[in-house]
């Protein structure tokens, strides 16, 4: 296992983020929060959280569950190396990050022809960042591995005398690869990576969250079907 190389898509944060603008600019925030009425956002744009939503007609926000994001599947889909992914259309994120709940729309239709939803709110998700860059990457179970710290027992090392790091992958956002979720333990993380279920969604630590990782499993039959009924949610709060 430690040698497997996985495929992922990456992706990286706008330069922004921002925020309901009914909360406006307080003097803590960083200078590059901005509200969400002095940025552009074209319809159906990638994008993680925050008050604008864009969602085909007819449907409507899930009740109890907060917007987390969503893709536009054909700038993600060109990186895709497994081909599971659909070509086109959106996939659009909700979650309730308490009850690990949630629930992901896939709609195949073109971006001019979804609707805006304007919903401002100071719960999970309230700010919002934009999706940049996409590249495709590679990761391995070996890169969870890191150098013995002084506070370390020696009893935890492995014969190479290295350490199983909870926190390794939290700084990646990704599609596909390695389950990532610094409260479980290395037993833990390797039944899921071993199972038939895919990493659908990761957003990590890279300026996307300032601390924990969101991350939503599919069964890779599931995926292959387009079937986005039975997603499993997770945060990991770091």
């Amino acid at each position: 296992m430690d040698n497997k190389t996985f495929d992922i898509i990456k992706f990286y944060a706008d330069k922004h983020q921002y925020i309901p603008a009914s909360i406006g600019i307080e003097d803590w925030m960083p200078d590059h929060y901005i509200l969400h009425t002095d940025i552009n956002i074209p319809l159906g744009q990638s994008r993680y959280g925050g008050p604008v939503i864009d969602l085909p007609k007819g449907v409507e926000h899930p009740e109890n569950l907060r917007y987390a994001g969503q893709i536009d599947l054909a700038q993600f889909s060109p990186f895709d190396k497994s081909g599971l992914l659909p070509k086109t259309g959106q996939l659009i994120f909700f979650a309730d990050i308490i009850t690990d709940t949630g629930k992901v729309i896939y709609a195949d239709v073109a971006n001019d022809n979804l609707v805006r939803h304007i919903i401002e709110h100071e719960d999970n998700f309230y700010s919002g960042v934009l999706i940049d860059k996409i590249e495709q990457g590679t990761e391995s179970f070996s890169d969870r591995y890191r150098a013995p710290e002084d506070e370390d027992e020696e009893d935890d090392a492995d014969e190479e005398g290295l350490f199983y790091d909870y926190f390794a992958g939290t700084d990646t956002s990704k599609l596909f690869g390695m389950f990532t979720h610094c409260q479980l333990g290395k037993d833990e993380i390797l039944e899921v990576i071993n199972s038939d279920k895919i990493v659908l969604w990761q957003v990590g630590e890279n300026d996307f969250n300032d601390e924990g990782v969101f991350s939503i499993l599919i069964k890779e039959e599931d995926l292959r079907n387009h079937n986005f009924e039975n997603c499993e949610y997770y945060w990991g709060q770091s």
